[in-house]
């Protein structure tokens, strides 16, 4: 009768078969994975250290044995890098840099290599013993100093891998942590042994059969909490990703106000360059963001970058880790310029409906019951019509503005490449015909392109007629044009009263249910400055009013094409 296997060969066995099933499902159903691959060449290692060594128990000569264990080395040899590419590519952390890896690899071949020299080289053995265990047989080494280089290495890279788990069980998600920490366990479990057994050395090396458990546990930790399909690693690049490419701006800052991390947005906003911004203090960069964030309740405030001519909305929402001292506070910025400009638009529009359209209406009406009422003499009633005509001409004019800042004020607009000079001698045309008693001239350099709105041309003929509309019965308007390498700067002056501080007060401070202003022009010129990425400022002096209208040299289209390429 052919007695049964003995116990620990039996364990062998089954680690082995277990090991080789798992790599191979995890390979076919989850190679796609990060860290699927590794893991299953490191289970297939496992597997085969555990089938080595149960073939050297049983093997019945000395030679024989030699050569297992010589294979065996071989598994032994790959495991620790295979573990720590696992964990970098499970974690998404920073692998070896290249030379790393060209030492690690050094090692791998040298140690084996050198067992399978002896004992021509004792670098890994300097003695082999074969020693009885009952029905069994092993083998027993004096170890070289290239075998303790190797496990230097070798636990190196081990706790290397352990820590890279250990550092997301304290900062990720319940889901993740309980993967992580079977993870780390199934390491533990095989690595604790492994040290004793160099520490207090027995007849059986223990580290075959602990590999017992860790391929459980890592069963466990896909069945329980599926540890390929629920990946940390996926839902940390997803949310980068959407961090990165979102339109708010987000900044990071720990407890001291530090910047830890900041997405293109926010540096958009704030006009700094992201490696500018990354470990500096917030106070430093943005005093007044901090300044509005400590006036702010509720954690929301608002925030006007005058560089950018952007309003923000800004939500600080504090965050901590229990049981760690990771503290902070992640400050959002959401960009409502747009929000507010639309805002301003129809506080404007609203007050001319209510008050210049309202007021205009009441006295046709007025001069209207004087045409009709029959008491009325011929010229009191010539008179009325007159004005009734004159008012109601402002008004379709008021009206067509309107209708001009629904067709011009689209936010969606892109800016257009516009030809500077010959859109200012069209508008100084259109401005002399409309004023015939205007004197407008222009000067400036010709083949000016600049960066402005589709409505550029309502843009300077709103600016010019202003002038020309504000400064007595012979005005005289000037227009320059002058340009550096990034900017062109256009001035508009006139040599009358000007344009009224209230309007201009009323368009720095914004509309306000006590300062109306007179007409819609400066208003849309403002709006359609601003839409143009621009720069727009108003001097009243005794001599006149100067606007000053700066705009973006358009980049030349050699230079739009070499960029696109």
């Amino acid at each position: 009768m052919v007695s049964a296997p003995p116990l620990p060969i039996l364990l062998l066995a089954c680690v082995t078969v277990l090991s080789l099933v798992i790599s191979v499902t995890f390979n076919h159903r989850q190679s796609d994975r990060p860290g699927a691959r590794e893991l299953s060449i490191l289970l297939l290692a496992c597997g085969l250290w555990s089938g080595l060594y149960a073939l050297l128990l049983v093997a019945s000569e000395t030679l024989l044995m030699l050569f297992f264990l010589r294979l065996m080395y071989v598994c032994i040899a790959v495991t620790p890098a295979l573990w720590f590419a696992f964990a970098a590519a499970f974690t998404g952390s920073n692998s070896l840099p290249r030379s790393g890896w060209v030492v690690a690899g050094i090692v791998t071949v040298v140690h084996p290599v050198s067992a399978f020299l002896w004992p021509i080289s004792e670098l890994t053995w300097t003695s082999v013993t074969r020693v009885e265990i009952g029905e069994l047989s092993a083998i027993a080494t004096d170890k070289g100093p290239l075998y303790y280089v190797f496990l230097a290495y070798a636990y190196m890279l081990l706790l290397w891998g352990a820590a890279k788990f250990t550092r997301h069980v304290m900062v990720a998600r319940p889901t993740y942590r309980n993967q992580h920490r079977l993870i780390v366990v199934a390491l533990l479990v095989a690595f604790v042994p492994n040290v004793l057994f160099h520490v207090m050395p027995t007849k059986y090396d223990p580290t075959p059969f602990a590999f017992t458990i860790s391929t459980l546990l890592f069963v466990a930790a896909d069945r329980r909490f599926h540890l390929f399909r629920t990946h940390p690693l996926a839902r940390e690049v997803a949310r980068e990703h959407v961090i990165e490419e979102m339109g708010d701006g987000v900044l990071v800052v720990d407890r001291s106000g530090i910047i830890t991390d900041v997405n293109p947005a926010l540096s958009s906003a704030l006009a700094v360059p992201q490696q500018r911004l990354m470990g500096a203090q917030l106070e430093e960069i943005a005093p007044r963001l901090v300044r509005q964030i400590e006036a702010g309740t509720d954690g929301q405030t608002n925030f006007h970058h005058a560089k950018t001519d952007k309003t923000y909305t800004v939500e600080v929402s504090p965050f901590s880790r229990p049981g760690n001292e990771m503290s902070g506070n992640i400050i959002t910025l959401h960009d409502v310029t747009e929000v507010r400009q639309r805002e301003e638009r129809l506080t404007v529009l609203n007050r001319i409906l209510r008050h210049d359209i309202r007021n205009g209406l009441n006295v046709i009406d007025g001069y209207a019951e004087l045409v009709v009422d029959g008491g009325t003499d011929t010229i009191t009633r010539q008179t009325s019509a007159d004005r009734i005509k004159n008012r109601t001409e402002e008004l379709l004019e008021l009206a067509e503005k309107i209708r001009a800042v629904e067709k011009s004020l689209d936010h969606r607009a892109d800016l257009t490449r516009l030809s500077l000079m010959e859109t200012l001698r069209h508008v100084t045309t259109r401005v002399n015909q409309d004023w015939p008693g205007a004197s407008v001239s222009l000067s400036g350099p010709e083949n000016v392109t600049v960066l402005a709105t589709s409505a550029g041309e309502s843009l300077f003929y709103n600016l010019i007629e202003n002038a020309a509309e504000h400064a007595g019965e012979s005005p005289a308007v000037s227009i320059s044009v002058t340009t550096d390498d990034e900017w062109a700067t256009i001035t508009v002056s006139d040599d009358g009263s000007g344009i009224p501080n209230e309007e201009i007060s009323a368009i720095e401070a914004g509309e306000t249910p006590l300062r109306h202003t007179s007409g819609i022009g400066l208003w849309l010129v403002t709006w359609l400055v601003r839409q143009s990425a621009g720069t727009i400022d108003f001097d009243v002096d005794d001599e006149g009013t100067t606007a000053t209208v700066g705009l973006k040299i358009a980049p030349t289209e050699a230079k739009t094409r070499s960029e696109s390429v």
